[in-house]
C-alpha cells in the first residue's frame, strides 16, 4: 500500500481540516500513469500510458495491454496483482 497526499476527483489536492489529507494513493497513480502521456513528468519523461490516445488508435488489445503492464512495471506497479485486486476484464 503506498501512502500519499490524495487528490480530490478533479485532480486537486484534498485538503480537510486545513491540512493534506494523507492516504492509500495506489489507485491514483495507477490512474494518473494511465492518463499521462510521456514527456508529462518531468521526473521520468518515458512515464505514461497516455491510454486515451490509446483507445481512440488503431491499437490492439494486446497492444493496450502491454502498454499499460510496462508503465506500471517502470513504477514498480505489478499489472497482474492490480489486475486481480480490482477485478479488470481483459479480452485475452
Amino acid at each position: 500500500m503506498a501512502k500519499d497526499i490524495l487528490l480530490n476527483d478533479t485532480g486537486e489536492l484534498t485538503i480537510a481540516n486545513g491540512d493534506f489529507v494523507i492516504g492509500d494513493s495506489e489507485d491514483q497513480e495507477v490512474q494518473l500513469i494511465l492518463e499521462m502521456a510521456q514527456g508529462e513528468l518531468k521526473e521520468d519523461p518515458l512515464l505514461g500510458a497516455d491510454l486515451f490516445r490509446l483507445i481512440h488508435s488503431n491499437a490492439t488489445d494486446a497492444e493496450l495491454k502491454l502498454a499499460v503492464k510496462l508503465q506500471l512495471a517502470r513504477d514498480g506497479k505489478d499489472y497482474d496483482k492490480l489486475k486481480e485486486r480490482i477485478k479488470i476484464q481483459v479480452n485475452e
